[in-house]
């Protein structure tokens, strides 16, 4: 039986409200026990919401939260889809530093698109701090900007039903797509959830995790699979011939008894944890990296949830500033940034290395948006009259 909960104390460790309880016997397993984490907040992101809904569908997208007047919604809405918004922002960047663009490289334009929804917690902090709009931005710099321990964020990425057999390498049929999928529509069109993100604040830093569908055809590539929790192949290794498929992440007893006493669709156990993430190096300090073969496609080698968020960031007049520098392109493809933050992506200073809180010569040149790129991408310029639409609204 599934029991409701608050603001629950588990060995340390405060937990969301409707949490799927697992073993709970790892001290502060957001940090120590990750993919069984991801796992708990993908159900709970998941669970039923009335008729074939799942909860995040009734959260905020980016079109409810970055307008003049951000409402809630009062229950599913149909998902508010637009093409992905940070490699199109970065191309932009790149044309007004006067660079030249290279030719999209292949697989940009199979037709994924994306959505970003906000628990309600993560909707109220931006809409109570006006950081939904650019006068609002423009009185936070230089404020340390903090969402609750509630919030949580999910990015899905969709794509058309009727793409899905070719895009799978017609490993599936156009009429087993509902039977396998997580479906919904928006303007007439039937969509398939091909991919999420989801990450939450239950630790300062944010928890980060990527699930994909198992029959995404790149899924695995490049970085391989990991998931020490929920798959009975806990590492699965990339294939040396990329857009080939892999085997099904077969659940371990653990995922299968979480997944059977939830009030989940059944479809979701055929999603597969990629990979989460809890720091920006590992022990020895190499970078870590994380990246969704849709989400972060063209450049899932060099992909880092946490560094990608942490340039998140703001200047004085309420405008992003890292965008054209978010992705760098080559001939060999986009490149992200990996590794840890860099102080000069949030300070001047007129000093060397090592630079510190308190060091004289520093000067600061944005805030951070708590890693939420949603803010400084999407908010409103209310500055304007008339006010233009945001960049993240659905199309």
């Amino acid at each position: 039986m599934r029991r409701s909960i608050n603001t629950a104390l588990v060995c340390g460790l405060f937990l969301l409200p409707h949490l799927p309880a697992a073993a709970q016997s790892t001290p502060n397993p957001a940090m120590t026990a990750p993919d069984q984490v991801a796992w708990q907040l993908f159900i709970q992101a998941n669970t039923r919401a009335g008729g074939s809904n799942s909860t995040f569908e009734t959260w905020a997208s980016d079109s409810d939260t970055f307008k003049p007047t951000p409402q809630f919604p009062t229950g599913a809405t149909p998902p508010a889809l637009r093409r992905p918004i940070l490699p199109a922002l970065a191309r932009e960047g790149v044309q007004q530093s006067g660079g030249l663009l290279p030719a999209l490289p292949p697989g940009i334009a199979q037709g994924a698109t994306e959505e970003t929804r906000h628990n309600k917690a993560t909707f109220d902090f931006i809409v109570q701090n006006n950081l939904y709009k650019v006068s609002g931005l423009k009185a936070a710099f230089g404020k340390n900007l903090q969402f609750p321990i509630d919030s949580m964020e999910v990015k899905a990425n969709w794509m058309a039903v009727s793409d899905i057999p070719a895009f799978t390498n017609n490993r599936v049929t156009l009429a087993q797509v509902p039977q396998l999928y997580h479906v919904n529509s928006s303007g007439g069109v039937q969509y398939a959830m091909v991919a999420m993100h989801v990450i939450s604040k239950l630790v300062p830093n944010w928890t980060w995790a990527t699930f994909e569908h198992k029959l995404n055809p790149a899924r695995c590539d490049i970085l391989g699979c990991k998931d020490a929790f929920g798959a009975q192949t806990a590492f699965v290794a990339s294939n040396p011939v990329a857009g080939q498929g892999y085997p099904d992440c077969t659940k371990t007893q653990a995922l299968t008894a979480m997944l059977a006493n939830a009030d989940i669709d059944p479809v979701y156990s055929n999603y597969c944890l990629k990979g989460s993430q809890t720091d920006f190096v590992d022990n020895v300090g190499l970078d870590i990296r994380v990246g969704n073969s849709v989400t972060e496609d063209t450049f899932v080698a060099t992909a880092s949830c946490m560094t990608c968020h942490g340039r998140a960031v703001f200047d004085k007049t309420g405008k992003p500033t890292s965008v054209a520098g978010f992705l760098s392109f080559t001939a060999n493809g986009p490149i992200g940034p990996i590794g840890p933050l860099l102080p000069a992506w949030y300070w001047t200073f007129n000093s060397q290395p090592p630079i510190f809180e308190g060091k004289p010569g520093l000067s600061q040149l944005t805030t951070s948006a708590d890693f939420v790129w949603s803010v400084p991408l999407c908010a409103i310029d209310d500055t304007q009259n008339p006010i233009p639409a945001s960049n993240c609204a659905g199309k």
